[in-house]
């Protein structure tokens, strides 16, 4: 412990020695509250989340300690621990915005969209030019397929601060979905100028090229992405597609493997795959080699998804093969 924090724990170490025995429970919280914040800061926060749930035993009313237990929650990952803290620093102090935001970022990562956009929407009433919150209000309403909503947050966001590289690569995201293309591109190209390192943004347009038939383009949107992110599995995947689209299924199969290898779990990955390996047994039946490699990836996929009828019939058909 630093010098000046044993100077602020012996002030309040003093203040509550002299303060009157009627409000001693106060002055104890007050002390147990300042030892969490000193704890905190110096990064012990298991030792600070003590102090903090000892300071409001004392006095539940104290906000900053409610909130502190719910900051150090959500920092160790408990997010399911870090709400109900919350949730009474916000009834003890309704206009104090981090409370605010900081359970909608919770609300967010659980993927209680609905939530997190009600708390983002009080966070944002207290803070109207709060890019973040913006930026966050549009991921939730993405994610409820209210893309209007999305799309307004987003330009919100845009228009409170040109440079936010996040916010323009969502309204490409977003403006894709709604068929306007062309703002698309715009977008996810100014979010990249902001933030060249931006993978999103370049996986996004080059699957936009890709719709396109701009192969060329597709692949160095695709192929940037992957130079800043070689262990992404949705980069190797969308690559794959492009390959798959411009007939090269060596290449294919390459970054199909390589999905699969970074993401077990991905029976698409799988089934895409599987049908390239089909279209070599159907074009030589002889090479039954392959047959057999489509067979068992289908076999895999089901067992990670088995309601799946389309490739339950493939398995069937040619499982038998000769």
């Amino acid at each position: 412990m630093n010098a000046k924090s044993i100077m602020i724990l012996l002030l309040l170490a003093g203040s509550a020695a002299f303060s009157g025995c009627a409000d001693g429970n106060d002055n104890q919280a007050l002390y147990h509250n300042g030892m969490g914040i000193l704890l905190y800061n110096e990064e012990q926060h298991d030792a600070a989340l003590n102090e903090f749930l000892e300071a409001v035993r004392l006095d539940n009313e104290m906000a900053i300690a409610h909130a502190k237990i719910g900051d150090i929650y959500r920092e160790k990952g408990d997010l399911e621990m870090a709400i109900r803290p919350y949730q009474q620093a916000i009834l003890l102090l309704p206009l104090e915005f981090e409370y605010r935001f900081n359970l909608g970022t919770v609300y967010q990562y659980l993927g209680r969209y609905g939530e997190a956009v009600d708390t983002y929407v009080g966070a944002s009433d207290l803070r109207p030019r709060h890019v973040s919150t913006r930026v966050n209000m549009s991921y939730c309403y993405f994610n409820l397929q209210d893309y209007q909503n999305a799309l307004a947050q987003c330009r919100k966001a845009v228009d409170l601060d040109p440079e936010n590289s996040d916010a323009w690569s969502n309204m490409g995201a977003l403006s894709d979905l709604t068929g306007d293309q062309f703002a698309a591109i715009s977008a996810y190209k100014r979010a990249i100028e902001l933030n060249p390192e931006q993978t999103a943004a370049y996986i996004n347009l080059g699957t936009l090229y890709m719709k396109q038939n701009r192969m060329e383009e597709a692949l160095e949107m695709l192929n940037k992405a992957l130079a800043l992110d070689p262990n992404n599995p949705l980069v190797h995947k969308r690559l794959a597609f492009a390959y798959n689209k411009m007939e090269l299924y060596n290449r294919a199969i390459e970054r199909l493997e390589m999905t699969i290898e970074l993401s077990p779990k991905d029976f698409d990955a799988m089934n895409s795959l599987a049908a390239i390996h089909m279209i070599y047994f159907l074009r030589d039946p002889g090479q039954d080699q392959f047959r057999q490699k489509a067979v068992r990836l289908w076999y895999q996929s089901l067992e990670l998804k088995s309601d799946q009828p389309e490739v339950l019939a493939f398995v069937n058909k040619y499982a038998k093969s000769s």
